[in-house]
């Protein structure tokens, strides 16, 4: 019987990961579709659910939550925020940590009998005992705002702290440090009304001092929270230009003509820290016939068109909404070649005129760089050029001067300039994906 026993107990606890989890608090106000992750997949969680130490909570696009912990501390999550439950160790006064991802929170201490804590964005840390105050966590940047109490807010790129203990201030952490704090305008962002000034939208809202949400749920007084306009993870998208020749014919006459070049793009970057992307992508490119030449010796017809491609890493700089990067890797594509030539001098001493009999697929390398700005989360703008290199080679052509093709030599180079729009999405986003 201790042996079945045993093996039951096992049993049930592989099979709910939640009941070996340590319960730390519970769900006392639930808007639309919130959702908990313990590590076996996010749950729709509701009023009463309890919540554990490691749990990710997500709230979805016009919804929000409010859970109340153990400790007796408060927290409410705006639309579309994430954070996780991390480090919750309640002895010692110490341990307790939210890792707060993206979004608007706010954070209301126990009036008695509270414990330290701190709260972890990407570009901030923020130690807390005994206080009420809100964080804004949107792009390369974190917004504090105090309530009441006292908090120290640290850049955690420069390790500057600035600390707030006047109510309804604020400071912005960036990659840079962390700003003078300030009074809240109306202007400036706050979770909710109550520190109300005239003019704000939503002045009609509770007294100042009330609570944004109550038992029963939410106000609705709080404002959606701030988009994330993070480039990490898949994108696809589209590309239009110009490609401008960089290359020479036999003698050489050069090949310098512009044309089209445009087509698909995929690419996947990560960014291991706020400000720095890393990532590769490939495209593939249609590219139009590009103008002729000539020199002193012979002149040449339009370049023939074909295709080209690249894949290429890339690495980047991020700032608020702008990427900067560099790029580099790859090509293939159709050589420069023109549809015909015609002179003295191109091939041999004496008049000379040929037809293009090959259009050779060849290998390559490509470098250059670009700018990269979000319109909205999931969507941006780029300009980049690239430099393209392919390999050497010799296309035939048939030519007065010979019954047989005729071997040209040829250098194939090209810049391009190029614009387009990106589409993409947030791995972390997808993984934590509310399903239907």
């Amino acid at each position: 019987m201790i042996r079945l026993a045993t093996m039951l107990f096992l049993c049930l606890a592989l099979a709910s990961p939640a009941l070996a989890a340590t319960k730390i608090g519970g769900a006392t106000s639930i808007e639309k579709d919130v959702r908990g992750d313990t590590g076996a997949g996010a749950q729709k969680l509701g009023v009463g659910d309890a919540v554990y130490a490691d749990e990710v909570l997500t709230t979805a696009a016009a919804s929000r939550g409010k859970f109340v912990f153990d400790d007796r501390t408060d927290l409410q999550m705006a639309p579309s925020s994430r954070v996780k439950l991390d480090s919750f160790v309640y002895s010692g006064n110490k341990g307790v940590v939210f890792d707060a991802a993206k979004g608007a929170f706010r954070f209301v201490s126990a009036p008695a009998g509270h414990k330290d804590y701190n709260v972890r964005t990407p570009t901030a840390t923020i130690g807390v005992r005994g206080t009420g105050f809100a964080v804004r966590v949107i792009g390369g940047r974190t917004d504090a705002l105090l309530y009441s109490g006292v908090i120290e807010v640290c850049s955690r790129a420069t390790g500057q702290c600035r600390t707030l203990d006047a109510a309804c201030t604020f400071v912005t952490v960036s990659r840079s440090g962390v700003t003078q704090p300030k009074g809240v305008g109306k202007n400036d962002w706050t979770f909710d009304s109550t520190c109300r000034v005239p003019g704000r939208r939503g002045d009609n809202s509770p007294p100042a001092g009330a609570p944004p949400m109550g038992p029963g749920g939410p106000s609705g007084d709080e404002p959606p929270a701030p988009p994330s306009f993070g480039f990490g993870g898949p994108s696809f998208g589209f590309t239009v230009g110009s490609a401008i020749g960089d290359g020479e014919f036999a003698d050489p006459v050069p090949m310098n003509g512009a044309g089209f070049l445009g087509g698909l793009r995929l690419g996947y970057d990560f960014q291991p820290t706020p400000d720095i992307l890393v990532g590769f992508e490939t495209d593939a490119q249609y590219r139009s016939d590009l103008g002729g030449g000539s020199n002193g010796h012979g002149t040449i017809s339009g370049v023939r068109g074909g295709y080209l491609g690249t894949f290429r890493g890339r690495l980047g700089y991020v700032f608020e909404r702008w990427l900067v990067y560099g790029t580099g890797g790859l090509a293939y594509g159709h050589i420069l070649a023109p549809r015909s030539f015609s002179g003295a001098g191109v091939i041999n001493s004496f008049p000379t005129y040929g037809t293009s009999q090959s259009h050779e697929f060849v290998p390559g390398w490509t470098i250059g760089g670009g700018v990269q700005f979000a319109l909205a989360p999931g969507l941006s703008l780029r300009a980049e050029y690239l430099y393209i290199r392919l390999q050497h080679t010799n296309p035939t052509y048939m030519t007065t001067a010979s019954p047989i093709p005729a071997e040209v030599c040829t250098k194939t180079a090209m810049h391009g300039l190029r614009v387009g729009v990106d589409f993409g999405f947030s791995a972390l986003d997808l993984l934590t994906r509310p399903a239907h």
